[in-house]
């Protein structure tokens, strides 16, 4: 499943959605900052053995992966406002 998250420049939704991966166990499969605004390029995240794709460009950012995941993102992100 892939969705939009935001705009770039959607700063609150960003910081959002950095709360919702936290808060769905979703970790960087790199080491990086993760920190609003988030850093423009493809970002990996792991929940167990899948993989999520972030997509961050000067435009807006995408998140693409497992159904199930994703839409417990977009869930965790929906009760957080």
């Amino acid at each position: 499943m892939r969705t939009d998250i935001c705009s770039r420049d959607d700063y609150a939704t960003q910081a959002a959605f950095v709360d919702a991966l936290a808060r769905c166990s979703a970790f960087p499969d790199d080491d990086f900052a993760l920190d609003v605004p988030l850093p423009t390029g493809l970002l990996r995240f792991r929940i167990g053995t899948d993989v999520l794709t972030v997509l961050v460009d000067a435009w807006s950012i995408d998140l693409e992966g497992p159904d199930e995941h994703v839409q417990r993102i977009i869930a965790a992100m929906e009760s957080n406002s």
